[in-house]
């Protein structure tokens, strides 16, 4: 569906690194009615990849290949295989670490997949070059805007905000206060496991009684949204 042609407003969710904390965070975004993208790294698993959070939290990412419902309702895109910084690879090695990530994604979901996040938030232009050589339509950085506008560069993407933002609430207010002409899309990004680390799950279920349920509002995944599909 093209939501555009029955809203002028839209939410969307996008979280990176298909962490252990994706199940919490899909909990509750599921209870609320968000949709959101999640951005997975196929080629580590629980036991490739851990890091520590903030020095006390021990960030596991999920064995993807063994939960392919847990993201069911929602999208799954490309954040490439192993969370490496594109803008430090060659030609091939992007490729490569596109190409793996896309591959395993199709055959653990079932969809191929048309979008990403950059890694680190890291792209410059030969990196742009070889996503849409990939055939994605859109990829994320991680600069925010602060703004709703729609962006005609889909490639260098920014979001509305952080979900730790200190203007999240306020620019929720103004986005719920819209009568707009045009489309405006409200874009919120992050890492499921900082809500664990930073002990705020309240804030994001706080956020989403805030902005839950309106009529004149679009829920849906980003290739939903930034695509109109």
């Amino acid at each position: 569906m093209n939501w555009k042609k029955h809203y002028r407003k839209a939410i969307t969710f996008s979280y990176d690194d298909g962490n252990e904390q994706d199940l919490q965070l899909l909990k509750i975004l599921n209870s609320y009615g968000m949709k959101a993208t999640f951005n997975v790294n196929t080629g580590l698993d629980h036991d490739h990849g851990t890091w520590k959070y903030h020095d006390t939290l021990w960030v596991h990412r999920l064995n993807l290949a063994e939960c392919p419902q847990v993201y069911q309702g929602h999208e799954i895109a490309v954040h490439g295989s192993r969370h490496l910084n594109l803008t430090e690879l060659t030609r091939d090695g992007i490729r490569q670490e596109l190409g793996a990530d896309i591959a395993a994604i199709t055959e653990i979901y079932g969809t191929r997949p048309v979008g990403m996040a950059y890694a680190y938030g890291a792209y410059n232009e030969t990196t742009i070059e070889e996503i849409s050589r990939a055939k994605l339509q859109y990829a994320r950085n991680t600069i925010s805007s602060h703004q709703f506008a729609e962006q005609t560069d889909l490639l260098q993407f920014q979001p509305t905000c952080h979900h730790d933002d200190p203007q999240l609430f306020v620019l929720a207010e103004q986005f719920l206060q819209l009568k707009p002409e045009t489309p405006q899309i409200f874009y919120i990004w992050g890492h499921s496991y900082e809500f664990e680390g930073n002990h705020n799950w309240d804030r994001l279920k706080q956020f989403c009684e805030m902005i839950a349920g309106k009529d004149d509002i679009f829920y849906g995944t980003n290739r939903k949204v930034l695509l109109s599909e």
